[in-house]
């Protein structure tokens, strides 16, 4: 939004920037570092994170990181591999040390935990040693983009963003299910293969053909069982209402619309678009990066949802008429012509969320300061 309101020229730095900013500066650490320590002690029946300390330095290394990414993209990235490093390490050891229940009760938003802090095990010190060459040899902001698009950006978004959905729409799934059956395996194939792939790419010259079937089979197939297993679960149980599952619902809808998109562009794409114009494929990677932020927002509006249930049924209104603003907005915003209302939605969004977020954060304000429990309830 600031590039057309501060007419900042998009120099190839904030290009690379405005690429990766979410997937890797939104998505992933919101899900590792705010969202498992929000869901992952209840998930795993403990009494805590293991690692505490860690998602404090993380959150420092990225908050820097954040800031110079538009100037300096390759420190920017680097500090996110150290920063989110720290996070990775956090989830794997509380899922290994502070659990409470077996490997095979594990709900399957836990296996999307591990696969992602497996995911970024494997990408940050593989990032870092492309960094440390690229930069040693002089490579431009460009060469980011070749390099992180693809397996590694669909991997950060897909297995969030399936995890939230499966547990935000599934709230009361049995061990009989078809999703827990599934879970592990695909959440497992889905965390690993594909980044495996795409190191072996960069560094051991594995062909691009090889390289592009081992996505399929790595990352095709996985979301598609998981979406089978799912469909045949959705099918024995009523939706749940509510905020969560609106966002939720959005968020699945969106992904599907993106890979649909992403997959077909090979035979309805045009050759020879002139600037500015609807191109299916970029199009489809921005339906699946705001998938994965409704997704994100689901377990947000569960979150706040909890801590402000004296609102009741107005909370519920307002988070369902929220996430319609969004959907909307994020339809609007992959086509050229509709970027003015575009805007003014997400503007609008944003508003929505400094809302509700302010909501909790002065109920925390009121209990630390007075003593009272603010707007939170008496529980």
């Amino acid at each position: 939004m600031g590039l057309p309101f501060l007419h900042v020229h998009p120099s190839p730095g904030v290009v690379v920037s405005h690429a990766v900013l979410m997937t890797f500066y939104v998505v992933c650490p919101a899900f590792l570092g705010g969202m498992a320590r929000w869901f992952l002690p209840d998930l795993l029946k403990g009494e805590g994170m293991a690692l505490p300390f860690a998602v404090r330095t993380g959150f420092g290394v990225l908050a820097v990181g954040a800031f110079l990414l538009p100037v300096m993209p390759f420190v920017g990235l680097a500090l996110w591999s150290i920063g989110v490093l720290a996070l990775a390490f956090n989830v794997l050891a509380t899922v290994l040390e502070m659990r409470s229940i077996p490997f095979r009760d594990f709900p399957p938003l836990v296996w999307a935990f591990l696969a992602n802090a497996l995911s970024v095990l494997i990408i940050a010190p593989v990032l870092l040693a492309f960094l440390l060459r690229s930069g040693l040899a002089g490579a431009g902001p460009e060469a980011l983009l070749t390099v992180l698009r693809g397996s590694v950006e669909m991997t950060l978004l897909s297995v969030p963003s399936l995890g939230i959905i499966m547990a935000a729409l599934l709230p009361g799934q049995k061990e009989q299910g078809w999703v827990p059956r599934c879970a592990p395996h695909a959440f497992g194939v889905m965390g690993v293969v594909p980044v495996l792939l795409w190191a072996d790419h960069l560094f051991g010259g594995l062909p691009s053909s090889v390289y592009s079937a081992g996505l399929s089979i790595g990352l095709g197939v996985p979301c598609l069982v998981l979406l089978v297993a799912f469909a045949k679960d959705i099918w024995r149980t009523a939706l749940p209402s509510g905020p969560v599952a609106a966002w939720a619902s959005g968020g699945l809808v969106s992904l599907l619309a993106g890979w649909a998109a992403m997959l077909t562009e090979p035979v309805w794409g045009i050759q020879g678009v002139p600037p500015g114009a609807f191109v299916l494929g970029a199009a489809g990677h921005q339906l699946v990066m705001f998938g994965s932020l409704l997704a994100l927002s689901a377990a947000f509006y569960g979150w706040c949802g909890a801590r402000l249930a004296r609102w009741g049924r107005s909370f519920s209104i307002f988070g369902m008429i929220h996430a319609f603003i969004t959907f909307v907005g994020a339809l609007c915003s992959i086509l050229p012509q509709l970027i003015v209302p575009a805007v003014l939605l997400m503007g609008c969004s944003l508003l929505m969320f400094a809302l509700s977020a302010g909501m909790v954060w002065y109920g925390l304000l009121v209990e630390r300061t007075q003593g009272t429990m603010g707007l939170f309830p008496e529980e």
